[in-house]
């Protein structure tokens, strides 16, 4: 087993103009305009777009509304058990704030929520907003940032920065500031880090976060209490180009543009069950304003220092990686399986059909010896422990899991077009009985060796099978198998299992739990 850490690296050379999106467009101050009346740009930074909600609505060109209780985006309860309905009646401006007010009404909870995608999002920079949250048990007020594009897949592999949560669980409300990331839910990390310094229901605080490509800082009124360096996120996601998990580059996932969100949620697994004296809430917002560092706007860097103290006492979060492991099961030979430093486990090959279907292993030029199939109309084989025990696959889903996992199954396949026939296709399994991922040979380069991945996700939750019953994860008595629809002749080399884990040693192979092989 090998285990490594943070691989592949994302190039990216970006001017100014991709720093800043939507610069056209909307009502809010973007690079060149004159600071909106009550703005003053700090030091080292330049003021590149604000609302500072001095109408008598809701701008348009600057915010979306959104609605509903999250069903519409596969979130029921927005993910979290949210008991709210968001509605635009909840969204007012008045007084030169934005009004986010959470009602009861009719039996239901009733609040708003915004959001600048598809308007505005930058990359790096200062995000700062004057807010002042409600009190009441059950109320969530949060002012926070998502990927526009989410180039890294699901949340929240491309990640979600929080600059702003208060949780108003009484008797002790607290607010925080979050970075989220890592793989996608539920194999997801944070770094969150309270701040105890205000009574955030007590009137106007401005809370900030300072971003550039080397880490992330969060202020409450100009104080420091939170830094998460790039040592410490990471992401590790699914490379839709090859279908295998990747990791992002030194910066991701927050290497990015982001845009921007304000609501106010009711209930819920964070806050709790509200109470009703909670009602009517109301979360107000003097302004919002994001500047950018003009010391180095691709980089976002060279402002540190320049606006608020930076504590030397605030403590950085440990430097994280993803964990991953790697088990070879044929590279020139066949196995053994290697489990850790003390344990293998030898390996051979199992033939089914053996009158259609012929395994060898052959010399494959430069690559040295490979396998072999050859079969005239169907078949397959499989790879499994020589003494027929069965091993555990951990920390990669279960039948029962609908989210994805990090294990995959990859190998370098080279088929023979004049001997294969193209209409059929490979099906890819653990167990030879269990679930599998049929691949079309149509799709599949032919004379060239090319490498491949099924996710063995995609095989666990399956539905093929000649049992027809759901893969158990903890007797696995396939380790690989590969099994032609038709005609074929095929070439392998480099098969193996490839996990991917934000825990060390939290997903691999291991042998079955005693009394069940």
């Amino acid at each position: 087993m090998n285990v490594t850490g943070r691989f592949g690296a994302l190039a990216m050379s970006l001017l100014i103009c991709a720093w800043l999106v939507g610069c056209g467009g909307n009502g809010g101050a973007s690079v060149g305009d004159s600071p909106p009346q009550g703005a003053s740009t700090p030091e080292g930074w330049q003021l590149v777009w604000a609302d500072e909600f001095d109408g008598d609505a809701l701008d348009a060109n600057n915010w979306n509304i959104q609605t509903g209780d999250g069903s519409a985006e596969g979130i029921p309860g927005w993910g979290n058990n949210e008991l709210q309905i968001y509605q635009p009646g909840n969204i007012a401006v008045r007084n030169g704030n934005l009004v986010i007010s959470a009602r009861f009404e009719a039996g239901r909870y009733m609040s708003g929520r915004i959001n600048s995608d598809g308007k505005f999002a930058s990359r790096y920079g200062r995000i700062e907003g004057n807010i002042q949250v409600p009190a009441g048990q059950g109320l969530w007020s949060a002012f926070w940032l998502l990927p526009t594009d989410s180039p890294y897949g699901g949340w929240p592999a491309s990640g979600e920065i929080d600059v702003m949560e208060v949780f108003q669980r009484q008797p002790e409300p607290f607010t925080q500031g979050v970075a989220h990331y890592g793989m996608i839910w539920p194999l997801n990390v944070y770094a969150a880090k309270r701040y105890s310094g205000i009574d955030p229901a007590d009137g106007f605080h401005v809370y900030a976060l300072e971003w550039d490509d080397s880490e992330l800082r969060w202020f409450v009124d100009g104080v420091h209490f939170h830094t998460v360096p790039s040592s410490a996120y990471w992401n590790y996601y699914r490379d839709p180009a090859t279908n295998a998990h990747r990791s992002g580059g030194g910066s991701a996932p927050f290497d990015q543009p982001f845009h921007l969100l304000l609501n106010l949620a009711v209930g819920g697994d964070l806050p709790g069950d509200p109470s009703p004296e909670a009602f009517p809430g109301e979360m107000l917002v003097d302004y919002v304003r994001v500047y950018r560092c003009a010391a180095d706007a691709a980089t976002g860097r060279g402002c540190q220092g320049l606006v608020d103290p930076l504590d030397p006492n605030v403590v950085p979060a440990a430097a994280a990686d993803v964990f991953r492991a790697e088990y070879t099961l044929f590279d020139d030979v066949l196995g053994p399986l290697v489990l850790n430093d003390e344990e293998t486990i030898p390996l051979t090959f199992s033939v089914h059909d053996y009158g259609a279907l012929m395994l060898s292993e052959v010399q494959g030029g430069e690559r040295g010896m490979v396998v072999d199939v050859a079969t005239s109309s169907g078949g397959g084989f499989s790879i499994r422990a020589a003494d027929g025990s069965r091993l555990r696959f951990f920390g990669m889903g279960s039948a029962a899991d609908t989210a994805s996992f990090g294990g995959e199954l990859q190998f370098d396949l080279l088929v023979f077009a004049a001997e294969t026939d193209t209409a059929g296709g490979l099906r890819i399994q653990l167990d030879s009985g269990g679930g599998f991922v049929e691949l079309a040979l149509r799709e599949l380069p032919t004379d060239e060796w090319t490498t491949v991945t099924v996710q063995v996700s995609d095989i666990v939750r399956s539905a093929g099978g000649s049992s027809g019953a759901a893969l158990d994860m903890d007797r696995i008595d396939g380790l690989f198998a590969l099994q032609p629809t038709g005609a074929a002749h095929l070439r392998l080399d480099n098969i193996r299992i490839i996990c991917g884990h934000p825990h060390e040693s939290g997903c691999g192979v291991a042998p079955a739990a005693r009394g069940e092989s």
